[in-house]
């Protein structure tokens, strides 16, 4: 299956909404989301597959290529901190992760970018094994960072 990158476009937010709603106990929300695309320091990257899914928008439904996943790198000054990535349950496995991440250092490095780091559940092995299979290495922990339920945060960085 073909999957295709771009940088977020408004089309797409309803569905990383949705998945921010199944994926994380906290999630971002639709507004959360906009905003930070909008903002100018946050690099969105979405993945595509070519199945059309039926969105409804404020103009009416249209029929949209479906959001498989994403990651966004909020930037500041040179560094870049590593805010949300997720791939839809269907589409794992498929190196997709991956290139969102190879895609994020890219544009991190036209911006100046020359670390990024980011937390992760100290239980979420895939993701771990993904960061450090990634050049990222652990920097530190946060005690009880996350709710629902509440765990330790384990701290990673990467230079770019």
């Amino acid at each position: 299956m073909e999957i295709s990158y771009f940088e977020l476009s408004y089309d797409d937010i309803d569905q990383i909404s949705f998945m921010e709603q199944e994926f994380f106990s906290v999630p971002w929300s639709r507004a959360s989301i906009a905003h930070y695309a909008q903002a100018g320091n946050t690099i969105f990257v979405v993945a595509r597959s070519p199945e059309m899914v039926r969105i409804e928008f404020d103009d009416g439904i249209r029929e949209v290529r479906k959001v498989v996943g994403y990651a966004a790198v909020f930037c500041a000054a040179d560094e870049g901190n590593l805010v949300s990535i997720g791939v839809h349950r269907d589409y794992r496995e498929m190196g997709i992760a991956r290139e969102l991440l190879d895609i994020c250092y890219q544009l991190a490095q036209k911006r100046g970018i020359t670390s990024i780091f980011l937390e992760v559940r100290e239980s979420n092995a895939p993701a771990i094994h993904l960061y450090e299979s990634e050049g990222f290495r652990i920097t530190g922990k946060r005690p009880r960072f996350y709710r629902d339920p509440e765990e330790d945060a384990l701290l990673y960085t990467r230079k770019l």
